[in-house]
């Protein structure tokens, strides 16, 4: 009757305007009117804001499903407010239903080429209709806990709305009263969970015999539905916030859903109660010790069917009146990963759906009511908290719900774009930090961490979806989170495994005992004793610093004097054992840092030497020139910036130490001892901070690591009035963190630097002394803009090391292989130079993985040969798979970097590794943009903006050659490493997309213009048919 009605007002307009003279709207603007949709580019309704109150038309298929109905009302009713925590109150049904067979179906299509194509195709077949069938009797997907989903069936008074005749009541049967609005909607619920299991019980996947079942638990009450968070993410602006559902139904399902097997509903007695006399049980099975709960079978259908239910509850259902546009996509931003987001903005969400190896943490937190006021409110707090500790090591919070287990977390590392190689340890460490806040709380709080293979993207229909992650490493860190016993490490069962799982209790590692100088004069370097590579290190050292014709090694022992000796480090680095009197033997060159004081700067890749260099400085410094060894190092976790503070401490009291043997063991007492009076103040903290008890938050760690190295500083001052020279190492090491909310954390390890400075500067101290004191900085970038690096570069003390050239790169692989140059086969030398790019790290990791993988192999060389061995490299090494390298330095920083890039410039990276030579912006457009298909300048110029970021970051760079008036610039992946890693992000399929439409576009850019103009030539030439041709050239009578 409703469209008729339409149809019949549109075709009045329509009769109208041709009244008019032909003045009314055109075939687009009558469908436009129709179907209630804008008209695009004209008329005032084309400019008018989406949010403009007047504009009553909704285009709900503009923006995908990404949230729940209830939180579009909400927003339209105006309490989707910042600065209030609950955004809906009401009652109704509550459903939960648990699928299986998603874990096995995950499991197998993990193992295959396509498998993450072949799952989101599965759960899109199952999901769809599953969704369409709850909208269809009203309900509301809150959540999706994997494959599980949270629905809610509201309670509403449909005989309030004039524009329902009275005549047939809300549940569809005439001539039956009303039930109201609670049993109407548990009714429904019912007659929803009849019907699911009678169209997808069983529901064949089509992969290798896996069938999918729903078992349904079924409550109702009073909800309360939250939204709780509020904290920016690294990789965004936005503030993150999650919304869920909470109340007395929420236990009620809790209970109900797992007392129900595979294909069966299970009501709780609430809603038992209130839908007894329209339903029948299902007898056949007793729940025993649950007998208050009750099995649903079918309908009373003498009274109501679930077809007559469902289509009263869609005639009446008026939520589409009110749903968000594409104009909203900012308003739910909040609640959206920001990748999924990103993509949404960028036109590629089918592309979020992969497999991909993730480490996932469940939280479960018991002891709050969310429901009530307060409980709300320790809701929030709790949330913002393990949001902060979550971003800080750069995760994602991907769930919160509440269940059975009280508040349930979900939270991931390793999404995109926050990518890491140490994302299991950044877990781990993560837990650490959230156990001392449910401990600050005065909660309870279990935690289960695994890491594996999953399915990370988008779950659901285009009706309701949300981005989720599902595997057995998912599953497995649940049933860990429940199951694992509190105070011991035993092996656990858990639901789906035969074998038992082991556990374990992870602690965090104590500190190394000694810093700088140890027992016996050794110098103990930090990145050395956190590691236990010191032997390595020692290698290391002889291989790099051992190179004839390295630019890094030449500059340090130009400052340092003398030449490298290999000697020195065949043994462990050591201070001479006396105490240091009168001048050193050797003299540092006149104007260096280690003759006058100053600050040094090693800045350059991870992996390109910098430690080696810093180890053998500071070796050398300390045999030949009598300079005492200071340390602080930071990084690469920010939640312990006060570590550097720690470390100068520790190891400027071991400098007194060896100067003073009599001073306490104890790093306190004798701190005590020396500590100049005017800084007695702080000892208090100093003692806590060595104790490891001080443990501040994230506001305070900043004010402690100031403190401390205040108090490094006086001491220092001490150790100069003693004329005993010192050399202090900082060290700033940032991992794979990428984003700058969380590399600002390391801004204080600069103030801590530029703090030194005036020790260090010669002529620009106070203090009285004659040994000089320098600064030797280690950081990945040099940031020209802090006074320390600046103070480097002016002095000339400024390393910035970049890979080895060609010669040394072939002279290290032959080192590190303890063979002949000569004996090195020419391809095998191209190809780990162009892999490598000259870092001594990659280099060694590559041969390393050709040799595990056979692809490299030595032979001793025989008697009277004249060779000592020889090498054989694979014939064709171009055909290495180098992205299976993941455990290795050089693929996984490579895979961080893409993985953190915005998702056009990581489209433009993944179709330029299908070109293996140069490509234009138009060949990049004819797959991404093509202009045949209705791109736009605007989408010409993104893309134009995403290869200039590219270009700033050195993933591609520009062809130089000669170029004609009006030829296009001409780019090309030059970086090998990049190529071979984000060729394997792109499918065969997608590989021949690219390339096909690259020709096409190249064919009609050369050809089409040409063809048109002789096309409209032709077109302007009268044309003349042929009969009539014959009848004007033939001669007159």
């Amino acid at each position: 009757i409703n469209a008729g009605e339409a149809l019949s007002a549109a075709r009045q307009r329509a009769e109208a305007g041709r009244g008019r003279g032909g003045g009314g709207p055109n075939r687009s603007e009558r469908h436009a009117q129709l179907l209630r949709l804008p008209v695009r580019g004209r008329g005032a309704l084309a400019k008018r804001s989406l949010l403009d109150p007047e504009t009553k038309w909704r285009d709900p298929e503009r923006l995908p499903g990404l949230r729940a109905m209830v939180l579009q009302q909400s927003y339209f009713k105006g309490s989707l407010t910042e600065d209030r925590c609950v955004m809906h109150r009401g009652s109704g049904a509550v459903v939960f239903s648990d699928a299986s067979g998603f874990t096995a179906l995950t499991e197998r299509l993990s193992r295959k080429p396509d498998g993450a194509e072949r799952l989101s195709q599965c759960l899109t077949a199952f999901f769809t209709p599953l969704i369409n069938y709850i909208y269809a009797y009203r309900g509301d997907v809150i959540k999706f806990s994997g494959d599980a989903l949270t629905i809610y069936f509201p309670a509403v008074d449909d005989n309030e709305d004039p524009r329902w005749r009275k005549l047939v009541p809300p549940h569809g049967s005439y001539g039956l009263p009303d039930l109201g609005p609670m049993a109407t909607a548990c009714l429904r619920a019912s007659a929803c969970c009849i019907e699911i299991h009678k169209r997808l019980h069983q529901f064949d996947t089509g992969v290798d015999g896996v069938r999918l079942c729903l078992h349904i638990g079924v409550g109702c009450g009073d909800v309360t539905i939250l939204q709780v968070g509020g904290v920016v993410p690294p990789e965004t602006h936005v503030p993150r916030s999650e919304y869920l559902i909470a109340g007395n139904p929420i236990e009620q399902i809790s209970i109900a859903e797992p007392l129900a097997k595979n294909g069966e509903t299970c009501l709780s007695p609430q809603c038992w109660e209130l839908v007894k006399g329209c339903v029948v049980e299902n007898t056949e099975r007793k729940l025993e010790g649950r007998e208050d709960f009750h099995l649903l079978l079918k309908m009373n259908e003498s009274k109501y069917t679930f077809p007559s239910i469902k289509h009263a509850a869609m005639q009446r259902d008026t939520r589409h009146e009110n749903q968000f546009a594409l104009s909203e996509l900012k308003v739910i931003r909040k609640y959206m990963p920001s990748a999924v987001y990103k993509q949404i903005e960028g036109g590629t969400l089918t592309y979020v759906n992969e497999m991909r190896y993730i480490s996932t943490i469940f939280i479960s937190g018991q002891g709050v009511d969310a429901s009530t006021e307060e409980g709300a409110s320790i809701a929030q707090d709790l949330t913002a908290c393990l949001q902060r500790a979550c971003y800080a090591h750069e995760g994602t919070l991907n769930k919160f719900v509440i269940d059975d287990k009280g508040m349930l977390f979900l939270l991931v590392y390793g999404l995109p774009p926050l990518v890491h190689t140490d994302d299991p340890t950044r877990a781990v460490l993560a837990c650490f930090d959230m156990v001392n806040i449910f401990k600050s709380m005065k909660l309870d709080g279990r935690f289960g961490v695994t890491s594996g293979r999953a399915y990370c993207g988008v779950c659901g229909s285009a009706r309701r979806m949300e981005y989720t992650v599902l595997g057995d490493t998912v599953n497995l860190s649940a049933r860990l989170m429940a199951n694992a016993p509190k105070d011991s490490a035993h092996p656990v069962m858990v639901k789906g495994k035969a074998d038992p799982i082991p556990i374990f209790a992870p602690s965090r590692k104590d500190p190394p005992p000694y810093v700088g100088i140890g027992p016996g004069g050794r110098i103990l370097f930090p990145w050395n004793e956190v590691s236990g590579s010191a032997d390595a290190s020692k290698q290391n050292i002889l291989l790099l610093c051992g190179l004839r014709n390295w630019e890094g090694i030449r500059k340090v022992q130009s400052l340092l004097g003398g030449q490298f000796s290999a000697e020195l480090h065949m043994k462990p680095s050591t201070v001479p054992d006396e105490p240091l009197t009168g001048q050193p033997a050797v003299l540092p060159p006149s104007g260096s840092p280690f003759a006058q004081g100053g600050v040094m700067l090693l800045a350059g890749p991870p992996g390109i030497g910098k430690l080696e260099l810093a180890e053998h400085l500071v070796t050398y410094a300390a045999s030949h020139l009598q300079c005492l060894p200071v340390f602080g190092s930071m990084g690469p976790r920010p939640t312990d910036i006060e570590r550097l503070g720690i470390e100068l401490l520790r190891s400027t009291i071991a400098v007194f130490r060896h100067l003073d043997p009599s001073l306490p063991g104890d790093d306190f007492m004798a701190i005590s001892e020396v500590m100049p009076e005017q800084h007695d103040d702080v000892l208090d903290l100093v003692q806590e901070a060595l104790a490891g008890n001080s443990n501040p938050d994230e506001s305070r760690k900043q004010e402690l690591l100031y403190v401390l190295a205040d108090a490094a500083a006086a001491l220092l001052e001490v150790v100069l009035r003693k004329k005993s020279s010192i050399v202090v190492v900082l060290h700033l090491e940032l991992g794979t963190s990428r984003f700058p909310s969380t590399l600002s954390v390391f801004d204080c390890f600069w103030d801590v630097a530029n703090a030194l400075l005036p020790f260090a500067e010669p002529g620009t101290s106070t203090l009285e002394h004659t040994k000089p004191l320098s600064v030797v900085i280690i950081a990945t970038e040099a940031k020209r803009r802090q006074p320390c690096v600046q103070a480097a570069f002016n002095s000339g003390f400024a390393v910035e090391l970049t890979g080895l050239s060609y010669e040394s790169s072939i002279e290290y692989m032959a080192k590190y292989l303890n063979v002949p140059q000569s004996v090195l086969p020419e391809p095998l030398r191209d190809f780990i130079v162009k892999i490598s790019l000259g870092n001594p790290l990659y280099i060694r990791e590559t041969i390393d993985q050709l040799i595990s993988h056979g692809h490299l192999e030595m032979e001793p060389g025989t008697a009277g040969s004249g060779h000592a061995c020889s090498v054989h490299c694979h014939p064709d090494l171009e055909s290495i798979n180098i992205a299976a390298w993941a455990q290795t330095a050089m693929v996984g920083e490579t895979v961080c970097l893409l993985e953190s890039l915005e998702p056009l410039p990581a489209a433009v990276v993944k179709v330029s590794t299908v070109f293996t030579g140069a490509f234009t912006l138009a060949d990049l457009a004819s797959s991404i943009c093509p202009q045949w298909a209705g791109a736009t300048n605007f989408d010409s110029l993104r893309l134009f903006r995403a290869v200039r970021q590219l270009l700033e970051l050195k993933i591609i760079g520009t062809v130089q050659a000669e170029h004609h008036e009006g030829q296009p610039q001409a780019y090309e992946m030059k970086n090998v490493l990049i190529r071979k890693v984000g060729a394997s992000m792109v499918l065969e399929a997608q590989k021949k997309v690219v390339k096909r439409q690259a020709l096409v576009d190249r064919v009609l850019s050369r050809d089409l213009p040409a063809r048109m103009v002789e096309a409209n030539a032709k077109l302007r030439e009268p044309h003349i048919p042929w009969y009539y041709e014959n009848v004007l050239t033939a001669e007159p009578y």
